[in-house]
């Protein structure tokens, strides 16, 4: 009887591997989870925009990478549907990143140095 139950374990142990969900076998494979997948948070006109919002989320402590097309890159367009970019953030963080970014900065003009 003890055999019966171990062959039957094993097969419903097997069977269970089987329909593990997509997230689960890439959390057990990458160390991560679907969620983690980047998300668009910002969509720069250009590269100097797209690298000024990263890395404001950055000094927040908010990972950020910068998407684009790879002819504008190749050609140095400035200006266009070539030169947009997007900021990207992980799922989890980007309700924090949009807010982040929603937030009006207020410059203290008169603390400038003269030149």
């Amino acid at each position: 009887m003890t055999t019966l139950a171990g062959g039957l374990l094993r097969l419903w142990t097997k069977n269970r591997e089987r329909t593990r969900t997509a997230e689960e076998k890439a959390s057990a494979t990458t160390g991560g989870s679907l969620s983690q997948e980047p998300v668009v948070v910002w969509q720069a006109a250009n590269p100097m925009e797209a690298q000024i919002v990263k890395g404001r989320l950055q000094s927040a402590g908010i990972p950020a990478i910068v998407r684009g097309e790879a002819m504008g890159r190749i050609y140095g367009f400035v200006y266009g549907g070539l030169a947009e970019r997007d900021v990207l953030v992980p799922a989890p963080l980007a309700e924090s990143a949009e807010e982040l970014l929603s937030e009006e900065i207020e410059w203290d003009c008169d603390s400038a140095p003269q030149l």
